[in-house]
């Protein structure tokens, strides 16, 4: 009886050194990149991280004088929000994010803004930038539906090298 509850403790102690050891699900999510969808009539394929920050930042509200931007945030804990304020927001807190855009709607100075709309998950968000002209959303790169157009962000492609979407970790 106490070799069995030796060999069960072993087994535990092996078990869990191994669930320590071996990557993580997390890990493995940590490193996919996020792309970058938009409704097919939005007349760009490639835009900077500048140029995307200008854009998720309210600072640029017109891809042309007919079609308003749409944002259309990635919901609260998902990887696109992670990478969303890490790369696009140069690395603010949820709640630097929510106090910006607080003090962008009620500036006066930069004239009128359109909050952003927040979705429940990336499913939402592509099913919103295949009906919504003008709308810009993250997606993992792993789930791009049919119906949108990938923008290339500094000229890449999501998964290619140097493309800078990618959560670190």
């Amino acid at each position: 009886m106490i070799v069995e509850r030796q060999r069960a403790l072993l087994s535990a102690v092996l078990f869990g050194a191994l669930l320590l050891l071996a990557p993580s699900a997390s890990t493995a999510r940590a490193r996919a990149p996020i792309a970058v969808i938009v409704h097919g009539e939005v007349p760009v394929s490639n835009l900077s991280l500048t140029e995307l920050r200008r854009i998720f930042l309210g600072e640029r509200q017109f891809w042309s004088k007919e079609l308003t931007i749409t944002l259309l945030m990635p919901p609260r804990g998902s990887q696109e929000r992670e990478v969303l304020l890490d790369k696009i927001y140069e690395q603010r807190s949820e709640a630097q994010y929510q106090h910006y855009w607080i003090n962008k709607l009620f500036d006066d100075d930069d004239g009128p803004q359109i909050a952003p709309k927040i979705t429940g998950s990336h499913e939402m968000s592509a099913s919103l930038v295949r009906v919504i002209p003008g709308s810009i959303a993250l997606v993992p790169a792993n789930k791009i539906p049919e119906g949108v157009k990938v923008l290339r962000i500094g000229g890449k492609r999501p998964g290619e090298a140097g493309y800078p979407l990618t959560t670190s970790g």
